[in-house]
């Protein structure tokens, strides 16, 4: 039931020696039901950090500091290379083969400023020490050779493979990731942020690499690299689950640190030499070669705050972020915002990722002549509130805040534990510090009442008083990706003319090795060394919620019974059946608005002050999609949701209700700046989500509720907002009476469905509050009425933007999810992901990703890359989808038991709390039962060659032969495509 339980047995004690591992601390930690050991493996000097829990989600990380002394990215390369074939597991890509034949639940590494982490986590403990064992000797074994660094890294082709006479070129994966990072404002603000406030040390390198330092990087530094750092010695160990500690110990003593003898390794990372006077800095960025530079300057103050290991101090600043920027009303977000000196926050706020933390502020959407003017109201707000007396409400809401976060049990709940413990074991300090959050939260709150001028004195002391800080402007260059592509082939031309026909000769004939060896299978005897798992590990039924449906007074109730840890989880869904065509566009608009304006006789301010203080958050959104046995049905559902700590419910009610009801659409100059914020946010997500973008765009036309998908969250809105933003003087009455329609449609007793996750005693409470509320709501009959729907006669659109790399996708329709050969496009869309079309996209191609989608409620088949170098190819690609299932796709019951597995996963992730309340709802929504679930299921366990080869036949063909296409890229990469297709292949460019 929904209560705390009781600690986990741990089987260990201070001074014990378990399997080579010296038992340093056992620690209760009731907050989290679970309790910890930490303890050091003698023989090899690795440190481990077991929490034990009755989690059945088993994740193991090893972690390394990993400094870079220089941009080159050799931490990233290098994390992507050991995961290209080890010791015990000589496969190309074992982390690829895991991916399609496991059940993890997580599978990654993640480079850090400082170090690399490698996560892997299942919820079968079979599959969980697979995967732990695979992992642990790619760390301390990888076969690291060179055509490794050279595909994830970097290396020489000619841009026609084998033809010494065309230009030179450089590829790489990881190059290719970095150019698209550096080709994001957000992506550009938040690296030199970080880099600018540390020049001095680590922390001023870019561990993930610039492009243009990258091809500096050789093959010896890069082995040297990992001789250094990648020891059990310099390794800090850390797991969660239900494994217990004498078990996990044997486990990592037999399969990798028995073989290790303890050294020496300097890890430690200086501090940054303070400042006595603030730096400045100018740093263009890209756009468009037509675009318009006003309004496109971004400024950042950051200053060098505290070292993470001050417990104290970090959480400080982290009551200190939310109370200056957490909300619409917090003082320094609102003086900046009312300015109008610009249109939205820069990534903005405290970052305590690293030893050296860092607090930022600025605008973006701004002008050069404004930023001095910006410098001056964040120092001077900031002063005035360290002089003037800190509001004592604000603060609360700032320490509900943590509060709140320490107690919520959120989505990859594994993986967050872990970061927390690296962000002060990583530095020596206590590993479980910030997993006694609420410790240490009373600790602080105990200071704030002894010394009630405590929050102004940090402020004075790390913000105000704090000469170490830079300025960064930034800069709108039309002309910066034209001169750096210039740039770039005059410097190719220099080498290449430099090189003797020799010397090209050899660059053409290792490219052809390379090629050869990325496209030349893994021997079966290779293969043959990966651990697999069969169907009789697999749960033949589906993992069911308990879930209870209530229907009063015309209201549907949906009920979870999950531990929630003190929190209680509320979303609201209102069926938008029959709304006015002309409105759809219209309901993001809305979306921002009811999350932004004020509400009743609260303006904005005062109902953000209200959130703040009651709520973790009110998350509004707006989505369209079929139902499990109809894709065609058109249901679009406005939501809202938001949590609470239990004693805090009855205010999360109000404040949730005063703004669904309550609305205030006639604060004209807050909707202008919502309009403003929204149109700044939409721009900034264009390429860090391309891929995305793209697809939308490409599956617009291929039926009601893709044209509508697409009308919602893709190019649509982008332009939609920047004509709102751009005449929103001509326009406001007409977006305040279109607002004010779609409140009053939405707001019916019939519409509204409530999902709940909580305890029993707390879902009453909500449910009499909501059926009191819903009964004063006018009643009306959602109606089966489609909006308009032309289908533009365009299937293969080039969108030029400010992009180094490409993002191509391709969509068809498909089928439903009750359509026999759903299970078979489900197990493609996973299978194909990460086999030929890794190998083909990003590993021969060199894009940082590629992927195969199939949404069934809404019947499109899509595919998609993700900053790609290539265009043309890449479709050529996808062209060969067919052929490779055919022809070379294991279809024999032993691999597709393996392909059945991999897709199982998709279907078996963890559901926690706040994920549980929006799939009850979405089940109800899609009308989806677990009986269904058990049918799919069991249909997708006894797949056969036959299901897979007519989906093929009947989606993959058509949507490669007659699909429609979307590239998004600058303008040059489309046009050079262009001239490489024939005529009826072209695309038709257009900017956005």
């Amino acid at each position: 039931m929904n209560r705390k339980q009781e600690l986990p047995d741990m089987d260990a004690a201070v001074g014990d020696m378990i399997h080579g591992f010296s038992i340093k601390g056992i620690t209760p930690l009731p907050d989290l039901r679970a309790i910890a050991c930490e303890a050091v493996h003698v023989g090899s000097g690795a440190r481990l950090l077991h929490i034990l829990s009755d989690d059945p989600e088993n994740l193991l990380a090893l972690a390394l500091r990993t400094p870079p002394s220089d941009d080159t990215g050799l931490p990233h390369i290098l994390e992507h290379t050991v995961l290209c074939g080890s010791s015990r597991y000589p496969v190309k890509d074992p982390f690829v083969e895991l991916l399609k034949r496991s059940l993890a639940t997580f599978l990654n590494a993640m480079t850090y400023p400082d170090k690399t982490v490698y996560p892997c986590a299942s919820m079968n403990k079979k599959d969980f020490f697979n995967l732990s064992g695979v992992y642990c000797d790619a760390v301390f074994h990888p076969l690291i050779r060179e055509e490794h660094f050279k595909q994830e890294g970097h290396h020489f082709d000619f841009q026609e493979p084998g033809n010494i006479d065309s230009p030179l070129i450089i590829k790489g994966i990881v190059y290719n990731e970095m150019k698209g990072a550096y080709s994001d404002l957000d992506g550009i603000i938040s690296r030199h942020t970080g880099r600018s406030i540390c020049p001095d040390n680590t922390y001023g390198r870019d561990s993930g690499g610039d492009p243009d330092c990258i091809p500096d990087l050789t093959y010896d530094q890069f082995v040297r690299f990992h001789q250094t750092w990648y020891h059990p010695s310099n390794a800090l160990i850390f797991h969660y689950g239900n494994i217990p500690v004498g078990e996990l110990m044997a486990f990592l003593d037999s399969t990798c640190l028995n073989e290790f003898r303890k050294i020496e390794i300097d890890t430690g990372i200086a501090p940054q030499p303070r400042w006595t006077v603030p730096m400045e800095k100018t740093i263009p960025y890209p756009i468009g070669a037509d675009e318009d530079t006003a309004e496109k300057t971004a400024a950042a103050v950051t200053f060098l705050t505290n070292d993470v290991t001050e417990a104290i101090s970090t959480l400080s600043m982290h009551v200190l972020d939310y109370y200056l920027l957490g909300n619409a009303a917090s003082p320094l977000r609102k003086a900046l915002i009312d300015s109008k000196l610009g249109k939205e926050l820069t990534t903005s706020g405290y970052a305590d990722y690293q030893r050296d933390t860092f607090f930022t502020a600025g605008l973006k959407g701004t002008e050069p002549d404004r930023v001095d003017a910006i410098v001056k109201i964040i120092l001077d707000t900031c002063a005035e509130q360290a002089e003037g007396g800190l509001d004592r409400d604000k603060l609360e809401a700032a320490f509900h805040r943590l509060e709140l976060h320490s107690r919520e049990i959120q989505g990859m709940y594994p993986l967050r534990l872990m970061d927390r413990v690296y962000r002060s074991w990583l530095y020596d300090a206590d590993p479980l510090c910030n997993l006694r959050l609420n410790e240490h939260i009373a600790e602080l709150r105990r200071r704030y009442m002894e010394e009630p001028d405590f929050f102004e004195r940090k402020l004075q002391e790390l913000i105000v008083e704090n000469p170490h800080y830079t300025v960064l402007t930034f800069l709108p260059d039309r002309e910066l990706s034209m001169r750096k592509e210039k740039a770039f082939r005059e410097k190719m031309a220099r080498i290449k003319k430099s090189m003797s026909r020799e010397e090209l000769d050899k660059i053409a004939e290792e490219a052809a090795e390379l090629d050869a060896l990325q496209t030349t299978p893994n021997p079966p005897e290779a293969l043959a060394t990966l651990p697999r798992l069969s169907l009789e590990d697999v749960p033949p039924d589906p993992f069911e919620m308990d879930t209870e449906v209530l229907e009063e007074g015309n209201v549907s109730f949906i009920y979870t019974n999950v531990f929630s840890n003190g929190l209680s989880y509320l979303h609201l869904a209102f069926d938008l059946r029959g709304i006015d065509d002309e409105l759809i566009d219209y309901l993001p608009v809305y979306v921002d608005a009811l999350s932004k304006m004020g509400a009743g006789d609260d303006d904005y301010a005062v109902m953000a002050e209200k959130e703040a203080r009651s709520t973790g958050g009110i998350g509004v959104s707006v989505s369209v999609g079929g139902l499990v046995g109809d894709p065609q049905f058109f249901q679009p559902v406005f939501s809202v949701a938001s949590r609470s700590l239990d004693h805090k419910l009855p205010e999360m009610l109000d404040v949730v209700f005063q703004r669904v009801v309550q609305c205030n659409l006639n604060d004209l100059e807050r909707l202008r700046d919502v309009i403003l914020q929204g149109q700044v946010a939409r721009r900034s997500s264009l390429i860090p989500n391309g891929g995305h973008f793209a697809a939308l765009y490409a599956a617009r036309n291929l039926s009601v509720n893709s044209f509508t998908a697409e009308r919602l969250g893709g190019i649509t809105q982008i332009r939609l907002f920047d004509r709102l933003a751009g005449n929103f003087d001509s326009l406001c009455q007409d977006i305040v009476h279109k607002l004010t329609k779609i409140r009053d449609f939405m707001l019916s007793r019939n519409r509204l469905k409530v999902s709940f996750v909580g305890e029993e005693k707390h879902f009453g409470l909500a449910k009499e509050y909501i059926s009191d509320i819903a009964s004063g709501l006018p009643k009306s009959r959602p109606e089966e009425r489609l909006p308009s729907f032309s289908p533009a006669d365009i299937w293969r659109e080039g969108l030029a933007a400010p992009a180094d790399v490409a993002f191509v996708a391709r969509a068809g329709k498909a089928v439903g999810t009750y359509h026999p050969l759903a299970p078979a496009l489900l197990m493609l869309s996973s299978h194909l992901s990460y086999s030929y079309l890794w190998e083909a996209i990003r590993v021969k191609g060199g894009a940082y990703g590629a992927r195969a989608q199939y949404d069934s409620l809404n019947a499109i088949f899509s595919f998609w890359s993700y900053r790609d170098p290539f265009i043309k190819e890449t479709l050529d690609a996808f062209g060969g989808v067919s052929g490779y299932v055919e022809n070379s796709m294991d279809l024999s019951a032993a691999g597709l038991e393996q392909a059945v597995i991999g897709t199982i996963k998709t279907l078996d992730q963890p559901i926690r709390p706040g994920q549980a309340v929006g799939l009850a709802m979405a089940r109800h929504i899609n009308r989806e039962t677990p009986e269904f679930r058990k049918q799919f299921r069991s249909k997708l366990l006894s797949l056969k060659a036959e299901d897979v080869l007519n989906a093929v036949e009947k989606v993959i063909k058509p949507t490669l032969d007659s699909g429609a296409t979307c590239i998004l890229s600058s303008r040059e990469k489309l046009v050079e495509a262009n001239n490489k297709m024939a005529e009826d292949q072209q695309l038709e460019i257009e900017d956005i």
